[in-house]
């Protein structure tokens, strides 16, 4: 299932593996400035609100499949028909126990 309403919901390794960096230094970013501005003006509602807001944008940024995040495709070997090969394998191997 790659789509959903038209939407891709997928990421590629390398996507998922942005996504958590950029998740982490933005909620990291938003604390440290929260702390530092709550600290200034002695009130800790406004750090914890600060964090909220960048817990927010870190979401929004990170959450949804961007194409951004799915630059590297996975390149999957074609499928076989398992009852083919087991077929074909069987056949070998009589084959070899008749000589």
């Amino acid at each position: 299932m790659d789509t959903f309403m038209g939407f891709s919901v997928h990421m590629d390794f390398e996507g998922q593996k942005l996504a958590e960096r950029l998740f982490q230094i933005i909620v990291v970013a938003f604390g440290a400035v929260g702390w530092l501005y709550g600290y200034y003006v002695q009130d800790f509602f406004m750090t914890v609100l600060t964090l909220g807001a960048g817990f927010v944008l870190a979401s929004l940024v990170t959450l949804p499949p961007w194409p951004i995040y799915r630059r590297y495709p996975l390149k999957w070997a074609p499928s076989q028909d398992t009852t083919t090969s087991v077929s074909n394998t069987e056949s070998t191997s009589s084959k070899k126990k008749k000589k």
